[in-house]
């Protein structure tokens, strides 16, 4: 069941990323928070485990997703080569403030992050697109408070770095295929980050720092075989409906983590 569960969870977390540009973070994190509370692990030991587990399994997932976007030449290179450092040291920013905040302030914060997250994909029906020329303005300052709010909560960065590349004129394929490309830099340097943070705790069986290697490893195949599949649909359907849908799951699962 727990190999069951965890494939499942990574499949739907990669067609999202794929799909929509958001971190798959938001599927995973929830389903092996519950699944290592269930498993007898505290809520502190269980949240920042959820969280570094997530970012392990999206250096697979991002990968895969960057393959395929790349492959269709949706992906601006000279763009994701400014980002990457930015929400990197971010990233690296935010493991760390995890580690201060503890696992239960860390539950809450996830839950407000993903709770706003929701009510705009039910209010904004598309992210709309500025005629401005593209280029991503203040990256400098963008990149890192995407890299470490993303790190802290186990995602990618597509749901902050989606609508930043389209307000700065980058259409909505080519900024989906960016926040893909710099979900990858943001997982590898959260996962860094919480590795090391955990290096010295005997937190779980097969545990490597806060990565839980099972978990990493399922679910991170899983994603990057569910992303062609969101990437392949988000060329060519509109993903509206969906993402109202899954705005109205994500305030049920801001409700469930608070609780």
């Amino acid at each position: 069941m727990e190999i069951l569960l965890l494939s499942m969870t990574g499949l739907l977390a990669g067609v999202l990323a794929g799909l929509l540009g958001i971190g798959g973070g938001l599927v995973i994190v929830p389903a092996l928070a519950a699944l290592f509370i269930h498993q007898g692990a505290s809520i502190e030991v269980a949240m920042p485990m959820a969280v570094a587990t997530s970012l392990g399994s999206m250096l697979m997932t991002s990968a895969s997703a960057i393959w395929f976007h790349d492959r269709r030449g949706a992906v601006a290179w000279p763009c994701v080569l400014r980002l990457a450092p930015a929400v990197a040291l971010g990233a690296l920013a935010g493991a760390w403030l995890a580690g201060l905040l503890g696992g239960r302030w860390l539950a809450i914060f996830f839950a407000i992050v993903i709770a706003l997250i929701g009510v705009r994909m039910l209010l904004v029906r598309t992210t709309a697109v500025s005629g401005r020329a593209p280029f991503p303005r203040l990256w400098w300052i963008a990149g890192p408070g995407i890299g470490a709010i993303s790190a802290m909560i186990g995602i990618g960065g597509g749901s902050f770095n989606v609508p930043y590349l389209a307000r700065n004129g980058y259409p909505m394929v080519q900024a989906v295929a960016i926040a893909s490309a710099c979900g990858w830099p943001i997982a590898l340097a959260g996962s860094i980050g919480f590795v090391v943070s955990g290096w010295t705790l005997n937190t779980w069986p097969m545990s490597l720092g806060w990565w839980y290697l099972p978990g990493l490893i399922i679910v991170g195949i899983g994603g990057a075989a569910g992303a062609p599949l969101g990437v392949r649909i988000a060329h060519h359907l509109p993903a509206g409906k969906l993402r109202r849908l899954f705005g109205a799951c994500l305030l049920l699962i801001a409700l469930m983590m608070l609780r």
